[in-house]
C-alpha cells in the first residue's frame, strides 16, 4: 500500500464519520497486528501515519513495521 492511497481512505473516513482498521506487518509475528481507532481519533491518527510512516507505509525508524492495509470501521 502506497501513502497516498493510505491517506485517500483516512480522509474518506473522516469525511463519512467512520473509525479505521489498520493493518500492521510487524517482524516475528504470524499475522498482520490489527489497530482499531474510533472517528474521533482518525484525523489526529492521519497526522501521526503522514509524518511517521515513508511513502511505502514503513515506519521510518523501523522499516520492517509496515501497514499493509486500512478498513473502515463503522461505529455509532
Amino acid at each position: 500500500m502506497k501513502k497516498s492511497e493510505f491517506l485517500k481512505k483516512l480522509d474518506k473516513a473522516i469525511e463519512n464519520g467512520w473509525g479505521i482498521k489498520v493493518y500492521i506487518e510487524m517482524p516475528d509475528l504470524a499475522k498482520p497486528e490489527i489497530i482499531c481507532n474510533p472517528p474521533e481519533n482518525v484525523e489526529k491518527k492521519r497526522s501521526y501515519y503522514n509524518v511517521t510512516y515513508n511513502n511505502d507505509m514503513e515506519l521510518e525508524s523501523f522499516t520492517q513495521i509496515k501497514i499493509v492495509d486500512v478498513n473502515f470501521l463503522y461505529l455509532k
